[in-house]
């Protein structure tokens, strides 16, 4: 990913626009990435790394593309409920599309080659990565504070 870079939480949070949020499942992220910096400094994508790294959780600073909704379809692929609001649930690796704050669409592709949830809330992206069933990523996606 570009311009991704180790930080510590508080740093990480002073460096993103938005909140950076934290699994009550999972308890403390193991490690914390910042990356994507844009023109005024900061950055627009948050990683919390649990599990030894198995486990990701991103933050997007931006809204999922209206035509990634559209192009998610086919196996491995089901609709769900994360707080209340529409997610989408992928068994296996996969593309991301999100507008940052600028409007510009960024692709961003999967790492762990694993299962995802995808979903937004306030304004941020989200995609929880890793050996998951759909129900654990649920909950842990829940249960972000």
């Amino acid at each position: 990913m570009p311009s991704q870079r180790a930080a510590a939480l508080d740093e990480a949070q002073g460096k993103v626009r938005f909140p950076i949020r934290l699994p009550a499942k999972l308890g403390p992220p193991e490690q914390v990435l910042v990356a994507d910096l844009d023109g005024t400094g900061t950055y627009r994508v948050a990683t919390l790394l649990c599990h030894g790294g198995a486990l990701r959780i991103d933050a997007f600073d931006g809204r999922l593309d209206p035509v990634f909704q559209k192009q998610v379809s086919g196996p491995g692929v089901d609709w769900v409920e994360v707080n209340g609001d529409f997610a989408v649930w992928i068994g296996g690796p996969h593309a991301l599309a999100y507008v940052d704050r600028e409007g510009k669409v960024r692709m961003e592709t999967a790492r762990l080659a694993a299962s995802s949830l995808i979903w937004q809330q306030a304004g941020v992206s989200y995609r929880l990565e890793g050996d998951l069933t759909k129900l654990e990523a649920i909950e842990i996606a829940n249960s972000l504070k």
